[in-house]
């Protein structure tokens, strides 16, 4: 067969296997259920309409999400996985010679995708605070730049920057150059708990900027991919929507997504919110107190300046991620999970500690 050449683009989807024996704290998934009203609607959707494709425009999310955020519909732009609208966006932005501009360390999709289209990567380090130095990426901005992606709250450290910040961000940025703000982890901030404004306010300011999101974290649906991109209108959707693949998102994700937003189903996701907030606060405490170095974060995942060099999370059955393949040497990032989860992973590291003569508390602090 011949096939056409391409660069490679390493991406590490390994440690995506595993077995129902380990605690999967590796991934950034919710360790939750999904709520009653979503898992009875997919059933519903599968069980009556299974055997039918879905609608290729997923023009009923568009309007349940359009009325949520104060958007029009075609504004939208559905994918499978916040993944896949981003690499399509890639692929669209950075044909040579174009150029684009990442955080370092951030989402290793970037990375990788970019690779494979030969594209010119500039690379911007974090503050010391784990967050994204927006004067730095300022600086780098040239006049081969097309794509500037901005991963807000940041994967792998978790660290986040108030909207107020954006928008004064993209005040300098050339109106030629598309911003891509990656919120997959949006609805874990404290801001969103508030309820203060989501990024979605500034499109009508900003007609660079295109905003991606995801069912797969906050709502639990990583196991039927769907994401969504907001673009500040209808024509930017669609030169979007063109380079898209013709596989929509399934139609039991596309149901379940709009289940998901119901009323019903928020108030569940807001106590699973409430937990993970709360959860995040205790083990950020405890790490620190053991003077571990913990990255602040505003996300389900906590990176600390900590490795399993005697497999002590394997033994435990316990999968997390090494920082070493994410940019972040030295460093673990783990995920949030039930608060028996953490438990167990704070008394993996306790011990570790103990073993490694390291100062730690003799007892993990009561709930």
């Amino acid at each position: 067969m011949r096939w056409n050449v391409m660069p490679e683009g390493s991406l590490d989807r390994g440690a995506l296997r595993l077995t129902g024996e380990f605690i999967r704290l590796h991934a950034n998934e919710s360790p939750f259920l999904l709520p009653d009203v979503v898992r009875a609607a997919v059933v519903e959707e599968l069980t009556w309409r299974g055997q039918y494709y879905p609608d290729p425009s997923g023009s009923s999310l568009k309007r349940v999400l359009a009325e949520r955020l104060g958007l029009a519909p075609d504004q939208i732009v559905l994918g499978s996985g916040s993944g896949d609208i981003i690499e399509h966006l890639i692929r669209g932005l950075t044909q040579a010679p174009y150029e684009m501009i990442i955080p370092e360390p951030s989402f290793p999709l970037y990375e990788a995708i970019a690779r494979t289209q030969s594209a010119v990567v500039r690379h911007v380090p974090l503050r010391s605070d784990g967050c994204l130095d927006l004067f730095g990426t300022l600086q780098a901005v040239n006049e081969g730049t097309s794509l500037i992606i901005l991963c807000n709250p940041n994967n792998p450290t978790g660290g986040y920057l108030p909207l107020s910040e954006i928008a004064a961000f993209l005040d300098e940025v050339p109106s030629e150059v598309a911003v891509l703000l990656d919120e997959a982890y949006w609805e874990m901030t404290d801001a969103y708990a508030k309820g203060q404004p989501g990024a979605e306010t500034l499109l009508a300011r900003y007609d660079n900027l295109l905003i991606s999101r995801t069912f797969s974290k906050y709502y639990g649906m990583a196991g039927m991919r769907l994401g969504y991109l907001l673009a500040a209108n209808a024509a930017v959707a669609q030169a979007v929507q063109r380079r898209m693949s013709r596989a929509m998102p399934n139609r039991l994700a596309l149901k379940g997504a709009e289940a998901a937003l119901s009323s019903a189903a928020e108030v569940a996701y807001r106590e699973y919110g409430a937990i993970i907030r709360r959860e995040r606060e205790l083990m950020v405490r405890e790490m620190t107190a053991w003077n571990l170095s913990v990255y602040p974060t505003q996300t389900n995942f906590i990176s600390v300046a900590w490795q399993d060099h005697s497999h002590a999370m394997d033994s435990a059955h316990i999968a997390i991620r090494s920082g070493q393949t994410m940019g972040l040497p030295g460093f673990s990032r783990i995920t949030i999970g039930t608060p028996e989860q953490n438990d167990q992973v704070l008394r993996v590291i306790k011990n570790s500690l103990v073993t490694t003569n390291l100062s730690a508390p003799s007892t993990i602090d009561a709930r």
